[in-house]
């Protein structure tokens, strides 16, 4: 009986020895995304999402899994994901806007689910009607399911006879 305990006693002291900090991870994966070993990147700042969850790291760490879903690997819905987390993790946090307006953008023009993106802009401007992004949400929103090269032909198009109305008004 006493060596089991024992033995249980050593085994905790030696992983918990062994045990990485937030900073050896967070330093670990900022290395393998330099890298471009995006995967172990990830791993890294998952890791310290998940072993130290109230901490500048986690917050850094989480927004970090999701950009690199989304503009290094790109994985949209696993992208949507990360957002989403960091958002309901960190709403106070000054990326949470940008998250949030992310999984809009990301379920409207990658996933083409409309549903989903009417939301996350809706929530957008619900709670930050003031923010920079707030006109692009709106625009997002008034454009929802379009092709976006459609709506740049779009746009040149009436930019385009802009002048020719003005010369017509002389």
């Amino acid at each position: 009986m006493k060596i089991s305990h024992l033995c249980l006693l050593l085994l905790i002291m030696m992983t918990s020895c062994s045990r990485k900090s937030e900073k050896e991870l967070y330093d670990e994966g900022n290395v393998a995304y330099v890298q471009k070993n995006f995967q172990i990147a990830v791993d890294r700042f998952q890791a310290v999402v998940d072993e130290f969850p109230n901490t500048a790291y986690a917050e850094t760490c989480q927004f970090q899994i999701a950009m690199i879903y989304n503009n290094d690997m790109h994985d949209p819905r696993k992208a949507v994901q990360a957002y989403q987390k960091f958002y309901e993790a960190f709403p106070s946090s000054a990326e949470a806007p940008h998250a949030l307006f992310l999984v809009g953008f990301l379920y409207n023009n990658e996933l083409k689910s409309i549903d989903s993106a009417r939301f996350a802009y809706e929530l957008f401007l619900q709670k930050y009607p003031a923010h920079s992004l707030a006109v692009s949400a709106k625009f997002e929103l008034e454009t929802l399911g379009i092709d976006p090269s459609q709506v740049l032909q779009s746009q040149r198009a009436s930019t385009s006879e802009q002048p020719e109305q003005s010369n017509a008004k002389q």
